[in-house]
C-alpha cells in the first residue's frame, strides 16, 4: 500500500496492489483479524468491511468499466 500525497490540484490516492487487495478480502473471512492495514510511513488506515455493513444507509455507486466501456 501507498499514500500518494495530493498534486497539481487531484486528491491524495491510496494505491493497493493486488496482494493487498487479496490481504483485505481474507482478513473478512477471519473473525480476529481487525480487518486492516496501515501504511507505516504516512499512518494511513484502510479497513475492508462487508458491503451490508458499508451501504446499510445508501445504494452502491455506478462503477464504469473501461475495457468493456459500460458501467455496472
Amino acid at each position: 500500500m501507498k499514500y500518494i500525497e495530493a498534486r497539481n490540484g487531484d486528491p491524495p490516492v491510496v494505491e493497493l496492489t493486488r496482494r493487498n487487495l487479496v490481504s483485505l478480502l481474507a482478513k473478512l473471512d477471519d473473525p480476529l483479524s481487525y480487518r486492516t492495514l496501515v501504511d507505516g510511513e504516512h499512518k494511513i488506515a484502510v479497513r475492508a468491511v462487508e458491503d451490508d455493513e458499508h451501504y446499510d444507509e445508501r445504494p452502491p455507486g455506478t462503477i464504469y468499466m473501461p475495457s468493456t466501456r459500460e458501467y455496472r
